[in-house]
């Protein structure tokens, strides 16, 4: 009898050991150390994740999204300007915003919000990157995590493997954009 509770002793702390293994990632890029030309360019928003659906509802109303990062003059500062397609009114919507860079610092700084910090992930090369944004205090608390693609097609494979990371971060509330329009021009 005791080598039988043993062995299911045993086997859940596997169990629970695998679980915990699963959830470590290493793809976490530090944001002093980016490659600002790497990862310029062209940028498709494909789905986020997050802590409620409260923190999804003004994405909802997009049907699409694209952005384009550009290092801006400033050293430590980069520039990242996204056209949005509204699904009701099919019009195009643009916004810019700059992140401040500091070595001091794992995260990016957006300007004129001091109090959120967006981690960088790179995922399958330089393909797609994860950007996991959180904010504490404010107006708003809420933690993001979003997929962006150099292409705007989500494989079933890539979809499992952010909802995955989602479930190890506690993010509830899932949103993969239709896309079923053509994507806003920016250049």
């Amino acid at each position: 009898m005791y080598q039988r509770l043993w062995s299911w002793m045993m086997y859940l702390f596997g169990l629970t050991m695998q679980a915990l293994w699963q959830c470590q990632y290493d793809d976490r890029v530090s944001a002093g150390s980016l490659n600002k030309t790497q990862y310029s360019g062209k940028w498709y928003f494909i789905m986020m994740a997050a802590d409620s659906n409260t923190s999804l509802l003004r994405f909802g109303a997009m049907d699409n999204a694209v952005f384009l990062l550009t290092s801006m003059e400033a050293k430590r500062k980069l520039l990242l300007r996204g056209e949005f397609r509204l699904s009701q009114t099919m019009t195009c919507l643009s916004r810019e915003w700059s992140y401040h860079i500091s070595n001091e610092t794992q995260e990016m700084i957006l300007e004129g919000r001091p109090e959120q910090r967006t981690e960088l992930f790179v995922k399958e090369g330089d393909d797609y990157i994860l950007l996991l944004e959180t904010q504490e205090g404010g107006l708003e608390t809420f933690r993001r995590l979003m997929l962006y693609g150099r292409s705007p097609n989500l494989t079933n494979d890539l979809r499992l493997q952010f909802e995955h990371r989602a479930s190890c971060l506690d993010l509830v509330a899932i949103l993969v954009l239709e896309q079923a329009q053509a994507h806003c021009e920016i250049s």
